[in-house]
């Protein structure tokens, strides 16, 4: 999960920029086309590779329905892939947080794990205890029938 949190590198998203205009995708009119590249890699510099990945997947896949034909606006296109991130972060959030846990539980276990001696010293103090009260209840019942 950390590897998908990494940032692309210009390259990276280049060639995913690329791989969705040989496949039909037009920049849009509002965009200059002369200076489109440099737009879409300001916004995506930096960006999450493994958010950058699912979003262009996504939009290779129909999977947006405003972004059919045309690529988003590199604003559209920098929010697509924030949110893709922020679930990606609460995805590896959600896994410290169980790794946490679980190294909450085995630190309480090791806790808890007792040594032989001290298993041995509380063993003996339970025996004497009994003892006692199996004195004390055969005082109490043996003195009572006279």
């Amino acid at each position: 999960m950390r590897k998908a949190l990494e940032p692309a590198n210009e390259r990276q998203s280049d060639i995913m920029l690329d791989a969705l205009m040989d496949r039909g995708f037009a920049i849009p009119d509002s965009v200059n086309a002369e200076k489109a590249g440099q737009f879409y890699a300001e916004v995506m510099r930096g960006k999450p590779i493994g958010a950058l990945r699912r979003v262009f997947e996504n939009l290779r896949l129909g999977r947006y329905p405003k972004f059919q034909s045309f690529l988003p606006k590199p604003a559209e296109l920098s929010a697509l892939v924030d949110d893709a991130a922020r679930h990606d972060r609460d995805l590896l959030r959600i896994e410290h947080d169980k790794a946490e846990a679980a190294r909450e539980r085995q630190a309480e276990r090791a806790h808890r794990n007792i040594d032989p001696a001290e298993r041995e010293r509380r063993r003996r103090k339970v025996a004497a205890v009994n003892a006692m009260l199996g004195k004390a209840l055969g005082a109490h019942s043996g003195g009572g029938d006279d």
